[in-house]
């Protein structure tokens, strides 16, 4: 149906039509989520705090200054010392992050809690709108980055979704022109290594070599550095923790409608653990194969890049619907090459999809469980492949 195969109908005035009033609704429901998850302190009645998620960050860098960053790693003592900042009916967090996290987050230890989860959703929100803005209207990018689903939910958990995409979408617009910056940059993702993956692989396959280089001294470096400052012993504990989220991903039925991965797509209808790994393991191998491709291209560095960051999410069993803010560099990227010589039949339709997704997702959630995450972001896989003109 033309339709849906030219998409007309989207362009950048119904965009803004549409995302400055879910822009406008999400922040007031932003405020009134945050007034409600105060009534208890830090909690709402039901023991859910405020900012969501944000507990583990400001956690993590007050047991590090502390010198106790072990503690994020034991389960029992970890909700206990939560418990202590928000009352005993808060509801347990995981730390779920490398070492290297606390090192990174070590600044808000300088904060008080509520003064530490402004800095972090406000700047978060400004980097994302600054680097928006490279490829947009400012404008624009002050509604994408709330009205986006991915940005909206990022900001209700207080998650690091907008670090994450700043990092990911940062580095790769500095590629060409500081390659070593863009190293740097690579190399700070290590605190979410599964989504940092395939970014050897494209550096090594397109030939930045001083970024690989720069990328892995930076690795090392913060490695070494968290070693130091909080010990040798601290690394077989996030080793075990690791264990113990690799548990979680596999029983976590609640968890699944939220990743958009082959693996929790076929565990949500019911499929054994161990096809749905290994077909994650055939989807993780198509991304790298088309990565390579794209990277080794005379594409446009624009869909290049737009080619890994959607890869990056097939070839990882563990992502989150906030991680996917990241993808609103890939539409906007996508909409520059299509400047050039028009969008592909379906790649309107198929973008919209993708940056719809996270609310999408809440299907899986009715009586009939189905998470369309991996046939959309692998439709805009095989689309920007053929901008690309490697399929």
């Amino acid at each position: 149906m033309k339709i849906f195969r030219d998409a007309a109908w989207i362009d950048d005035a119904r965009v803004m039509r549409w995302g400055i009033p879910f822009a406008v609704a999400f922040l007031l429901f932003l405020v009134w989520d945050g007034f409600v998850h105060t009534t208890h302190g830090l909690t709402d009645a039901a023991g859910e705090h405020i900012g969501r998620d944000f507990i583990n960050y400001w956690s993590g860098a007050k047991l590090a200054s502390g010198g106790r960053a072990a503690i994020a790693y034991d389960l029992k003592e970890y909700f206990g010392f939560q418990k202590s900042i928000a009352g005993e009916g808060a509801e347990f967090k995981l730390y779920s992050y490398p070492p290297v996290m606390m090192l990174l987050t070590l600044p808000l230890a300088l904060c008080s809690f509520f003064a530490g989860y402004l800095l972090w959703s406000l700047g978060g929100y400004a980097l994302m709108v600054k680097l928006l803005s490279r490829d947009m209207p400012q404008r624009m990018a002050l509604t994408a980055a709330i009205a986006a689903p991915a940005c909206f939910l990022n900001l209700q958990s207080g998650q690091n979704g907008f670090f994450t995409a700043a990092l990911l979408a940062g580095g790769l617009m500095l590629l060409g022109r500081k390659p070593v910056i863009a190293g740097i940059l690579f190399g700070l993702l290590c605190y979410k290594p599964q989504l940092g993956l395939l970014l050897p692989i494209a550096l090594a396959a397109g030939g930045h070599w001083r970024s690989f280089i720069s990328a892995g001294i930076t690795v090392a470096a913060l490695v070494a550095a968290s070693t130091l400052a909080f010990g040798v012993d601290i690394w077989p504990a996030f080793l075990q923790q690791m264990r113990e989220q690799g548990d979680l991903l596999a029983r976590g039925d609640t968890l699944w409608p939220r990743m958009p991965s082959v693996y929790c797509a076929l565990r949500l209808i019911g499929v054994d653990s161990m096809i749905a790994s290994a077909a994650q393991i055939l989807a993780a191998i198509a991304a790298i194969a088309g990565v390579i491709m794209a990277w080794r291209s005379k594409a446009p560095d624009t869909v290049k890049h737009t080619v890994l960051l959607l890869g990056i999410f097939l070839s990882s069993p563990y992502s989150w619907d906030y991680d996917m803010a990241v993808l609103v560099f890939g539409a906007a990227w996508i909409a520059q090459a299509a400047r050039a010589g028009g969008y592909l039949p379906y790649e309107k339709i198929t973008w919209l999809l993708v940056i719809l997704l996270p609310f999408l997702t809440l299907i899986s959630r009715s009586p009939v469980p189905v998470n369309i995450g991996p046939v959309v972001l692998f439709a805009a896989f095989y689309l920007t492949l053929r901008r690309a003109r490697v399929t």
